[in-house]
């Protein structure tokens, strides 16, 4: 190795080490969530069917071979059984009510505005949609808040550590 790749591996400092920095810190993060992950995965195939650390893989992939099928088809009845009830005369009776209801709130003139039905079906919606949505995003941002604090603190402190070495 020569002086400009010591140079360019160090990028200023005199010991050597490499500098820490952002690529280096997301490579050390996401290592970490991945093997967390996957010792969650061996620990619990182990507690459920007291497979050895080294047939883990293989019990992975037979479960996901034969799990897979099932799933999609629960999934697809999940998404298709709210539609199952509505029948052609539910929806006509359902359309018929929301347009006598629009004609009420907002006036015999109402008739003349194309498709405004929907759009006063989607306002209100959106009005008891919105704040629900307003306050779980308030609470993921605090968590997601929170969690970098702790992050960016505990590479604070592995920098300075680093530092005295």
């Amino acid at each position: 190795m020569d002086a400009t790749a010591l140079s360019r591996a160090g990028a200023g400092r005199t010991d050597g080490r490499p500098r820490f920095s952002a690529e280096r810190l997301f490579i050390a993060d996401s290592r970490l969530g991945f093997g967390v992950a996957n010792y969650a995965r061996h620990q619990a195939l182990h507690r459920v069917f007291g497979v050895p650390r080294q047939q883990a893989n293989l019990l992975t992939f037979v479960l996901l071979l034969s799990a897979g099928p099932p799933a999609v088809a629960g999934i697809w009845r999940a998404v298709r059984a709210p539609l199952a009830m509505a029948t052609g005369v539910n929806a006509g009776v359902g359309a018929f009510a929301l347009r006598t209801a629009t004609r009420g709130v907002a006036g015999p003139r109402a008739s003349e505005v194309p498709q405004l039905e929907a759009l006063l079906a989607l306002a209100v919606a959106g009005g008891i949609a919105i704040p629900q949505l307003r306050r779980a995003f308030r609470g993921l941002r605090a968590a997601e808040h929170r969690m970098r604090q702790q992050r960016e603190s505990m590479y604070s402190a592995a920098r300075v550590a680093m530092r005295r070495d």
